[in-house]
């Protein structure tokens, strides 16, 4: 591991323990949800994600339905350093200047795979928080 990685790791470790966080996924969680994501859904559904490091989430809003997917390729790639993501498995689908947008709701899909994978989660207005790491695991839930 080059040292650049190392130290990002020991960072993420000091706030880890200064926030009194412990670990909700590990690696293997992290690639069985995104590989179900990509394999099994009719879309990869947008989502916002918290970076330990960071004080703000990306993209800082996301209380709306939105019109694009989520980059579950590549955009959780460093799956230890991702405090929470957030969920929505709904898109709106532009039909044209005259007609509505379209909301496609793959809700159901979404928490078949949660649960099927038993990933723990939190819901909150129609989206799902999926903890990296957290200090309260009392409202988390998976069901089956």
């Amino acid at each position: 591991m080059d040292r650049r990685m190392e130290s990002l790791k020991k960072n993420i470790q000091s706030v880890l323990s200064e926030k009194q966080l412990h670990p909700i996924m590990n690696n293997t969680k992290w690639k069985e949800l995104q590989s179900a994501v990509i394999n099994t859904l009719p879309f990869p559904p947008p989502y916002q994600v918290k970076y330990v490091l960071e004080e703000t989430p990306e993209p800082i809003s996301f209380d709306n339905d939105v019109w694009y997917f989520g980059d579950w390729n590549e955009g959780l790639s460093l799956f230890y350093s991702v405090e929470w993501i957030r969920v929505r498995p709904r898109y709106l689908k532009h039909r044209g200047v005259l007609i509505d947008d379209e909301l496609i709701d793959i809700t159901v899909e979404f928490l078949r795979v949660l649960h099927h994978l038993n990933i723990p989660y939190i819901e909150e207005s129609n989206s799902y928080y999926i903890f990296g790491y957290t200090s309260n695991t009392d409202k988390l839930f998976s069901k089956k």
